[in-house]
């Protein structure tokens, strides 16, 4: 009996330590992350470049000094972008997209933990939604699709999704979310998407490729639901 007293003492002594080990080694992980950036990316006149956090769609850059490999931050569908874990010292940060271009600027974590950088610049294509209209199991969607900087538009279409911020990957999967895509012939006016649900908020975006880009600029979305 007192054998296995002495052995059940020594199990939960080393459980302890082992978990003062492994408490230790995550504080030393995550020691000095503490730099915090976040901002919002516009065009000139103000209104947000929306993104996607699904994909490499628009990404802020950020190359610590001495790395080699840059932090890439996703801009989301709201135009926003964070990271909560930067480590102090100083980087390089720049955006990259379906843009005509962007400054690079510098911040330094080792000397102020929290920066707020805004980008404003000139998206290659500027598609917007001004309205969405249900009647029925159909949705019909103004908008205009603006060229910007001599670019051309090789390809513009609408997506209508259950899922929030939809894009050109976002798809359906049975039983669980639905996406469709219709394919626009002209850079501005009204679009019918027909057979759809009843009783259904759907979100709805607009994407459209210049001929230079490989991805979509994205439009603000809106929400609609059926009748």
């Amino acid at each position: 009996m007192e054998k296995m007293k002495t052995t059940n003492i020594k199990l939960i002594l080393l459980t302890f330590i082992a978990s003062i080990a492994f408490s230790c080694e995550d504080e030393v992980t995550d020691f000095g992350f503490n730099g915090t950036i976040s901002g919002t990316v516009n065009d000139n006149d103000g209104t947000a470049l929306f993104g996607d956090l699904n994909s490499n769609n628009l990404v802020v850059y950020l190359l610590g000094e001495g790395d080699e490999q840059p932090t890439q931050i996703r801009v989301d569908g709201e135009g926003s972008y964070q990271n909560l874990k930067m480590y102090p010292k100083a980087h390089k940060v720049w955006l990259e997209g379906p843009i005509v271009a962007s400054d690079t600027v510098s911040v330094d974590f080792s000397t102020q933990e929290t920066f707020e950088k805004s980008f404003a610049v000139i998206p290659l294509i500027s598609p917007k939604i001004s309205s969405a209209t249900a009647q029925g199991q159909t949705i019909s969607v103004d908008y205009a699709i603006l060229p910007n900087q001599g670019n051309t538009v090789s390809k513009m279409e609408v997506y209508c999704s259950t899922v929030k911020y939809p894009t050109a990957g976002t798809g359906s999967r049975t039983n669980i979310y639905f996406t469709k895509t219709v394919e626009l012939s002209e850079l501005s006016g009204s679009v019918i998407i027909d057979g759809l649900e009843s009783g259904i908020e759907y979100n709805i975006r607009i994407g459209a490729q210049a001929q230079t880009a490989s991805v979509m600029n994205y439009s603000n979305q809106v929400t609609a639901v059926t009748n």
